[in-house]
């Protein structure tokens, strides 16, 4: 059985980059999305409607997904809450891996406010045990 590959972030430039190196790899793959209009049409996609709060969504689009690659949401308030959301949502979902692309030199005391919610986004996924 071969493993199925979950990516958000499809819509933009690094998730939709993944995506389609997947689909020529072969690889089935399951895309996450807030707007399944602006998926891109892949070979052995699917698309799952899902924003990152929606509890219910996203344990339903991650049923049966071995692997999940989680870009980063944009830049929000609540940006470490929404990630915390999706990866308590993949855990309960049965994923087994998590991969999540984070931020050079992310650290809890950063100056720079990507970097630390880069750094809290790690430090939940770390203890997720994905």
């Amino acid at each position: 059985m071969l493993t199925v590959i979950a990516v958000t972030g499809a819509t933009g430039r690094l998730g939709g980059r993944v995506a389609k190196r997947l689909a020529a790899a072969g690889l089935p793959q399951r895309l996450l999305v807030r707007d399944p209009a602006r998926a891109p049409q892949l070979k052995g996609t699917t698309v799952s409607p899902a924003a990152f709060t929606d509890r219910e969504a996203v344990c339903a689009a991650l049923d049966g997904v071995d692997i999940v690659l989680m870009v980063s949401a944009s830049e929000a308030p609540d940006r470490v809450d929404q990630h915390r959301a999706f990866v308590d949502a993949a855990a309960a979902a049965g994923v087994a891996h998590l991969v999540y692309v984070s931020f050079f030199h992310a650290a809890r005391d950063a100056t720079f406010t990507l970097a630390r919610d880069h750094w809290a986004t790690e430090q939940h996924v770390r203890a997720s045990g994905m």
